[in-house]
Protein backbone atom coordinates (compact mmCIF):
# COMPACT_ATOMS: atom_id res chain seq x y z
CA UNK A 1 0.00 0.00 0.00
CA UNK A 2 2.50 2.42 1.09
CA UNK A 3 4.80 1.78 -2.55
CA UNK A 4 1.54 2.33 -4.26
CA UNK A 5 1.17 5.61 -2.37
CA UNK A 6 5.14 6.48 -3.31
CA UNK A 7 4.35 5.63 -6.96
CA UNK A 8 1.45 8.18 -7.45
CA UNK A 9 3.47 10.95 -5.94
CA UNK A 10 6.34 10.34 -8.21
CA UNK A 11 3.84 10.54 -11.16
CA UNK A 12 1.95 13.14 -9.69
CA UNK A 13 5.82 15.06 -9.65
CA UNK A 14 6.79 14.42 -13.39
CA UNK A 15 3.50 15.55 -14.29
CA UNK A 16 4.27 19.22 -12.24
CA UNK A 17 7.70 19.20 -13.79
CA UNK A 18 6.49 19.18 -17.56
CA UNK A 19 3.86 21.85 -16.90
CA UNK A 20 6.29 23.69 -15.78
CA UNK A 21 8.50 23.31 -18.44
CA UNK A 22 6.35 24.36 -20.90
CA UNK A 23 5.08 27.29 -18.95
CA UNK A 24 8.79 28.36 -19.01
CA UNK A 25 8.71 27.39 -23.09
CA UNK A 26 5.80 29.78 -23.48
CA UNK A 27 6.61 32.44 -22.02
CA UNK A 28 10.31 32.01 -23.54
CA UNK A 29 8.87 32.56 -26.89
CA UNK A 30 6.19 35.40 -26.04
CA UNK A 31 9.48 37.31 -25.02
CA UNK A 32 11.58 36.33 -28.39
CA UNK A 33 8.28 37.80 -29.95
CA UNK A 34 8.24 41.22 -28.28
CA UNK A 35 11.89 41.70 -28.73
CA UNK A 36 11.23 40.55 -32.39
CA UNK A 37 8.65 43.37 -33.18
CA UNK A 38 10.57 46.61 -31.01
CA UNK A 39 13.51 45.41 -33.25
CA UNK A 40 11.33 46.03 -36.42
CA UNK A 41 12.92 49.00 -38.38
CA UNK A 42 10.63 51.62 -39.75
CA UNK A 43 10.70 53.86 -42.40
CA UNK A 44 12.19 57.74 -40.82
CA UNK A 45 9.82 60.56 -41.56
CA UNK A 46 11.67 62.17 -43.97
CA UNK A 47 11.89 59.04 -45.91
CA UNK A 48 8.12 58.85 -45.78
CA UNK A 49 8.13 62.67 -47.32
CA UNK A 50 10.91 62.58 -49.32
CA UNK A 51 9.51 64.03 -52.97
CA UNK A 52 10.98 64.70 -56.16
CA UNK A 53 11.09 68.48 -57.31
CA UNK A 54 12.39 70.38 -60.35
CA UNK A 55 12.45 73.75 -61.41
CA UNK A 56 13.01 75.79 -64.56
CA UNK A 57 13.20 79.75 -65.00
CA UNK A 58 12.95 82.33 -68.14
CA UNK A 59 13.16 85.93 -67.68
CA UNK A 60 12.81 88.39 -70.21
CA UNK A 61 13.02 92.24 -70.30
CA UNK A 62 14.17 92.87 -74.18
CA UNK A 63 11.05 91.33 -76.26
CA UNK A 64 8.14 90.84 -73.59
CA UNK A 65 5.09 93.05 -74.77
CA UNK A 66 7.28 96.32 -75.53
CA UNK A 67 10.50 96.39 -75.27
CA UNK A 68 12.23 97.90 -71.86
CA UNK A 69 8.81 98.95 -70.79
CA UNK A 70 7.70 95.42 -69.52
CA UNK A 71 9.70 92.07 -67.87
CA UNK A 72 8.04 88.74 -67.05
CA UNK A 73 9.52 86.13 -65.14
CA UNK A 74 8.33 82.41 -65.65
CA UNK A 75 8.78 79.38 -63.74
CA UNK A 76 8.01 75.88 -63.67
CA UNK A 77 7.74 73.93 -60.97
CA UNK A 78 7.65 70.21 -60.67
CA UNK A 79 6.85 68.09 -57.71
CA UNK A 80 6.50 64.50 -57.88
CA UNK A 81 3.72 64.19 -61.10
CA UNK A 82 2.36 67.53 -60.56
CA UNK A 83 3.64 70.42 -62.51
CA UNK A 84 2.82 74.26 -62.47
CA UNK A 85 3.52 77.24 -64.75
CA UNK A 86 4.03 80.76 -62.03
CA UNK A 87 4.82 84.12 -64.53
CA UNK A 88 5.16 87.50 -62.99
CA UNK A 89 4.88 90.52 -65.34
CA UNK A 90 6.35 93.52 -64.20
CA UNK A 91 6.28 97.38 -65.45
CA UNK A 92 8.65 100.17 -65.60
CA UNK A 93 7.73 102.97 -63.16
CA UNK A 94 10.28 105.69 -62.56
CA UNK A 95 13.30 103.09 -63.02
CA UNK A 96 11.53 100.53 -60.68
CA UNK A 97 10.01 97.36 -61.79
CA UNK A 98 6.57 97.06 -60.41
CA UNK A 99 4.79 93.67 -60.24
CA UNK A 100 1.03 94.49 -61.91
CA UNK A 101 0.24 90.49 -62.61
CA UNK A 102 0.71 87.00 -61.39
CA UNK A 103 -0.57 84.20 -63.18
CA UNK A 104 -0.40 79.92 -62.61
CA UNK A 105 -1.63 77.09 -64.46
CA UNK A 106 -0.91 73.53 -64.88
CA UNK A 107 0.40 71.45 -67.17
CA UNK A 108 1.38 67.86 -68.02
CA UNK A 109 4.87 66.81 -65.80
CA UNK A 110 6.70 65.10 -68.49
CA UNK A 111 7.53 68.71 -70.82
CA UNK A 112 9.85 71.21 -70.23
CA UNK A 113 9.44 75.05 -69.61
CA UNK A 114 9.96 76.45 -73.49
CA UNK A 115 8.91 79.57 -73.97
CA UNK A 116 8.20 81.61 -77.35
CA UNK A 117 7.60 85.49 -78.18
CA UNK A 118 6.15 86.36 -80.64
CA UNK A 119 3.31 88.68 -81.86
CA UNK A 120 0.18 86.90 -82.80
CA UNK A 121 -1.99 89.16 -83.51
CA UNK A 122 -0.01 92.05 -84.80
CA UNK A 123 -0.50 94.63 -83.25
CA UNK A 124 3.02 95.39 -82.46
CA UNK A 125 3.13 93.92 -78.99
CA UNK A 126 4.73 90.85 -78.17
CA UNK A 127 2.65 87.95 -77.24
CA UNK A 128 4.17 84.63 -75.75
CA UNK A 129 3.74 80.83 -75.53
CA UNK A 130 4.78 77.98 -73.25
CA UNK A 131 5.22 74.33 -74.08
CA UNK A 132 1.80 72.53 -72.66
CA UNK A 133 2.38 68.68 -74.27
CA UNK A 134 3.07 66.72 -77.15
CA UNK A 135 1.16 64.23 -79.68
CA UNK A 136 2.19 62.70 -82.87
CA UNK A 137 5.50 61.64 -81.27
CA UNK A 138 6.54 64.81 -81.33
CA UNK A 139 5.07 66.18 -84.15
CA UNK A 140 2.57 68.30 -82.50
CA UNK A 141 4.06 71.28 -80.49
CA UNK A 142 1.24 71.84 -78.24
CA UNK A 143 0.85 75.08 -76.63
CA UNK A 144 -0.76 77.59 -74.35
CA UNK A 145 -1.27 81.35 -76.09
CA UNK A 146 -1.20 84.30 -73.87
CA UNK A 147 -2.03 87.75 -76.06
CA UNK A 148 -0.70 91.20 -74.35
CA UNK A 149 -3.81 93.59 -73.57
CA UNK A 150 -2.49 96.63 -74.45
CA UNK A 151 -5.63 98.16 -72.75
CA UNK A 152 -5.98 96.16 -69.31
CA UNK A 153 -2.00 95.86 -69.28
CA UNK A 154 -1.52 92.08 -68.64
CA UNK A 155 -1.74 88.75 -70.31
CA UNK A 156 -4.65 86.98 -71.04
CA UNK A 157 -4.58 83.38 -71.63
CA UNK A 158 -6.43 82.09 -74.94
CA UNK A 159 -8.33 79.21 -73.45
CA UNK A 160 -8.38 76.58 -76.48
CA UNK A 161 -4.81 77.17 -77.44
CA UNK A 162 -3.99 73.45 -76.63
CA UNK A 163 -6.41 72.48 -79.36
CA UNK A 164 -4.61 73.83 -82.07
CA UNK A 165 -0.65 72.20 -82.44
CA UNK A 166 2.25 74.09 -83.74
CA UNK A 167 0.78 77.50 -83.76
CA UNK A 168 2.30 80.63 -85.82
CA UNK A 169 1.29 83.83 -87.42
CA UNK A 170 0.05 84.00 -90.52
CA UNK A 171 1.04 87.38 -92.67
CA UNK A 172 -0.41 86.28 -95.78
CA UNK A 173 -3.99 86.42 -94.16
CA UNK A 174 -3.19 88.33 -90.77
CA UNK A 175 -4.34 85.44 -88.74
CA UNK A 176 -3.14 82.62 -86.87
CA UNK A 177 -2.61 79.24 -88.33
CA UNK A 178 -2.19 75.74 -87.24
CA UNK A 179 -0.46 72.42 -87.98
CA UNK A 180 -2.34 69.08 -86.42
CA UNK A 181 -0.12 65.93 -87.92
CA UNK A 182 -1.86 62.60 -88.09
CA UNK A 183 -1.73 60.19 -90.80
CA UNK A 184 -1.91 63.19 -93.19
CA UNK A 185 -2.25 67.17 -91.99
CA UNK A 186 -4.43 69.66 -91.51
CA UNK A 187 -3.82 73.73 -91.25
CA UNK A 188 -6.40 75.20 -89.59
CA UNK A 189 -7.03 79.30 -89.93
CA UNK A 190 -7.95 80.49 -86.91
CA UNK A 191 -8.93 84.47 -85.63
CA UNK A 192 -8.77 85.30 -82.00
CA UNK A 193 -11.87 86.77 -80.30
CA UNK A 194 -11.53 87.61 -76.57
CA UNK A 195 -9.79 84.51 -75.04
CA UNK A 196 -10.71 82.05 -77.92
CA UNK A 197 -9.48 81.09 -81.09
CA UNK A 198 -12.03 80.84 -83.56
CA UNK A 199 -11.44 78.39 -86.96
CA UNK A 200 -12.93 80.24 -90.36
CA UNK A 201 -10.97 77.99 -92.70
CA UNK A 202 -9.57 74.17 -92.62
CA UNK A 203 -7.29 72.37 -95.21
CA UNK A 204 -6.92 68.73 -94.90
CA UNK A 205 -4.52 66.51 -96.91
CA UNK A 206 -3.82 63.07 -96.90
CA UNK A 207 -3.08 60.32 -99.36
CA UNK A 208 -2.49 63.79 -102.34
CA UNK A 209 -6.24 64.06 -101.27
CA UNK A 210 -6.83 67.61 -100.68
CA UNK A 211 -10.34 69.39 -99.16
CA UNK A 212 -10.55 72.68 -98.33
CA UNK A 213 -13.59 73.68 -95.67
CA UNK A 214 -14.89 77.08 -94.70
CA UNK A 215 -15.83 77.40 -91.21
CA UNK A 216 -18.78 79.62 -89.63
CA UNK A 217 -19.96 79.55 -86.62
CA UNK A 218 -18.37 75.67 -86.25
CA UNK A 219 -20.34 74.75 -88.95
CA UNK A 220 -18.07 72.88 -92.06
CA UNK A 221 -18.97 73.78 -96.17
CA UNK A 222 -17.04 72.21 -98.21
CA UNK A 223 -15.33 74.52 -100.46
CA UNK A 224 -13.54 72.08 -102.98
CA UNK A 225 -11.47 69.28 -103.37
CA UNK A 226 -8.19 68.75 -105.34
CA UNK A 227 -5.39 66.30 -105.87
CA UNK A 228 -1.71 67.02 -104.13
CA UNK A 229 0.62 68.39 -106.34
CA UNK A 230 3.67 69.10 -104.63
CA UNK A 231 6.45 67.75 -103.74
CA UNK A 232 6.48 67.14 -99.85
CA UNK A 233 5.75 63.44 -98.43
CA UNK A 234 4.86 65.35 -94.79
CA UNK A 235 4.25 67.81 -92.73
CA UNK A 236 2.53 70.05 -95.61
CA UNK A 237 1.12 73.08 -94.45
CA UNK A 238 -0.81 75.59 -96.19
CA UNK A 239 -0.40 79.47 -95.66
CA UNK A 240 -3.19 80.00 -97.60
CA UNK A 241 -6.82 78.18 -98.57
CA UNK A 242 -8.14 80.16 -101.62
CA UNK A 243 -5.91 79.73 -103.87
CA UNK A 244 -4.56 76.97 -101.86
CA UNK A 245 -0.59 77.69 -101.14
CA UNK A 246 1.84 76.03 -99.30
CA UNK A 247 4.61 77.44 -96.82
CA UNK A 248 7.48 77.39 -98.50
CA UNK A 249 6.67 78.40 -101.85
CA UNK A 250 6.24 82.27 -101.22
CA UNK A 251 7.99 85.07 -99.21
CA UNK A 252 5.05 85.73 -96.96
CA UNK A 253 5.14 83.23 -94.90
CA UNK A 254 6.95 83.95 -91.76
CA UNK A 255 6.90 88.06 -90.79
CA UNK A 256 10.35 89.11 -88.74
CA UNK A 257 9.88 90.36 -85.53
Amino acid sequence: MRNIRLLMIFILLINCTNKSAENNKTSSQIIINQKGVKNQVKPSKNEATERFAETETFIDSTKIAQKGKYKIEITQTTIDTSTTVYFKLFLKQKGKWTNIQNYSLKKESDVPLITEIDDFNNDGLNDFTIHYSTAARGANDIRKLFIFSNKEHKFIEIKNSDLYPNLQYNKKLDCIDALSVYAGSSTTFLKLKKDHLIEFARVDIMDRKIEIYLIEKNKERKLRSETYSGSSDEMIRFVNYDPLEEYGYENNSTREN
